[in-house]
């Protein structure tokens, strides 16, 4: 029985949550995880419809009045909140046993669930241990393990999984069409790490473009600090000007690009977290020695963490080419 016709894999959500729809045996809350980007509110969105859904057969239909409303945020019985605060959820606790307005259920669904600090949690606690048989909760988290034992215990928990290269590729390619070469496609795919709503959000025209140029100047850093050279020093200072946040985005970069060489050398075969091309990437790796690689990617992990504390950036970034030296020839 296939409920969420439009999500991608995550068959065990799909499971779960349509056997639940279809014998109208929802729990009164749900915690959703997992990582930026994997479909953790369009779950709790097609699972609202399902609820709510007003059509006969698979649900949602999509097709009826409430879920049309859903797909749109337009639906009144069906709210997303940010919140972090105990007062932010003591006005929400207001509206708990209101009647629905459209509807036979409510369903609140709360953002980065997360970021609720421990007053917001206990605040949250009493209705989920107490609530209201009409209302229906989903809180959306990137780690279930930051809430209350006692709220994780009050709640059946679903994680989302992240997808695989060739699916996000295809969905970006064949499903949105995106004009972009497969080239660009590829290196989109890979710096979503598994996330479909990162990977789509990267296609605007200005982000690729960006992401594109970072990617490559993380390629030319890495191997002028590999290399060692003449011109390393003008390469690794022409970032010293950066954001230091940024500068230290760039750098772990540059560590993940020397962590797929490393992996190369033990296994010809591995994932690959950076490259997209196998064959530029073992190329490479072939020229230098692992001791080579492994000194380069110590020199770069400390400079990253002397980035918190030491305000010369220049200097620092100077200190990779010394540290790689001495950690490896």
């Amino acid at each position: 029985m296939e409920i969420f016709k439009t999500l991608i894999k995550n068959n065990e959500i799909k499971s779960t949550l349509g056997c639940a729809i279809a014998s109208s045996s929802f729990s009164h809350a749900y915690i959703i995880e997992g990582a930026l980007g994997t479909g953790k509110r369009t779950i709790a969105r097609l699972a609202s419809a399902g609820v709510l859904c007003q059509g006969h057969g698979d649900l949602p239909c999509g097709e009826c009045p409430s879920c049309k409303k859903v797909f749109s945020d337009l639906h009144t019985d069906v709210r997303f909140f940010d919140i972090t605060k105990v007062d932010q959820v003591r006005d929400i606790k207001r509206t708990l046993y209101d009647a629905p307005n459209e509807s036979d259920y409510k369903i609140y669904i709360f953002n980065d669930a997360q970021k609720m600090n421990v007053k917001a949690q206990n605040a949250l606690l009493i209705s989920l241990e107490e609530p209201p048989k009409n209302v229906i909760f989903f809180l959306l988290t990137t780690d279930a393990g930051m809430l209350l034992e006692t709220i994780r215990s009050r709640a059946q928990i679903l994680r989302t999984e992240p997808l695989d290269k060739d699916t996000i590729f295809d969905y970006l390619k064949n499903e949105m069409n995106v004009g972009l070469s497969d080239s660009k496609l590829e290196q989109i795919v890979m710096a979503s790490a598994g996330s479909l709503g990162y990977a789509i959000s990267l296609t605007d025209a200005k982000k690729s473009e960006l992401l594109l140029s970072e990617r490559q100047r993380a390629l030319d850093i890495t191997l002028s600090v590999i290399k060692n050279d003449a011109e390393s020093v003008s390469t690794l200072l022409s970032v010293a000007g950066m954001q230091r946040e940024d500068l230290k985005a760039l750098l772990t970069l540059c560590v993940t690009v020397i962590g797929d060489l490393l992996l190369l050398k033990k296994d010809k075969g591995t994932r690959l977290h950076f490259f997209t091309s196998r064959d530029e990437a073992l190329e490479i790796a072939q020229k230098y020695n692992t001791a080579r690689l492994l000194g380069c990617y110590e020199a770069l992990l400390t400079a990253i963490s002397d980035l918190n504390t030491n305000s010369n950036t220049a200097l620092t970034l100077m200190s990779i080419l010394t540290n790689s030296k001495k950690k490896g020839n």
